[in-house]
């Protein structure tokens, strides 16, 4: 599927949730957006993506297994193992079966993502800020130097 399908698929799916696209980003999404605009979407959409499902691990699955390298220009890990040693200010979105360790060091700031099956050790050191929002049955093992935070919020829903 080339760009162009897969941005008319993904933005019918995205019409046709249960809480639909709203009419502004709708009427903003063209035919033609290219992969590295279908990304934007999803990191600033991520709270509409995690409420929806959407796209589901299947689709992301067959459609963006073999697309790694602008996955990573966006800071988006999916199925994979992730060593990351010293993270630049951003968001880092973790799909699927991600395992390994991100850094924070310096005065970096940055905002994790752990979705599916992810287990990720997030470390803040020196002055770093880091923000870890779980969901699903994600898991997260965080670590915090003398001067810097480390908040993991977990969105996880398990029966309670």
């Amino acid at each position: 599927m080339n760009d162009k399908e897969l941005s008319i698929v993904l933005r019918e799916l995205a019409c046709s949730q249960a809480t639909p696209l709203c009419s502004e980003w709708t009427e903003a999404w063209k035919d033609d957006s290219a992969i590295d605009e279908l990304l934007d979407k999803f990191v600033q959409g991520f709270d509409f993506c995690v409420k929806n499902n959407y796209p589901t691990l299947e689709f992301s699955r067959k459609h963006f297994s073999d697309k790694r390298e602008v996955l990573h220009r966006h800071n988006i890990y999916f199925d994979e193992e992730v060593n990351i040693e010293d993270a630049e200010s951003g968001t880092y979105i973790f799909v699927g079966d991600c395992t390994g360790t991100i850094v924070f060091k310096g005065f970096s700031v940055g905002t994790v993502f752990l979705r599916h099956n992810s287990s990720i050790k997030v470390v803040a050191d020196d002055n770093a800020k880091v923000f870890v929002r779980m969901y699903d049955d994600s898991k997260c093992e965080s670590e915090n130097g003398k001067f810097a935070f480390c908040k993991v919020l977990d969105r996880r829903k398990h029966g309670s």
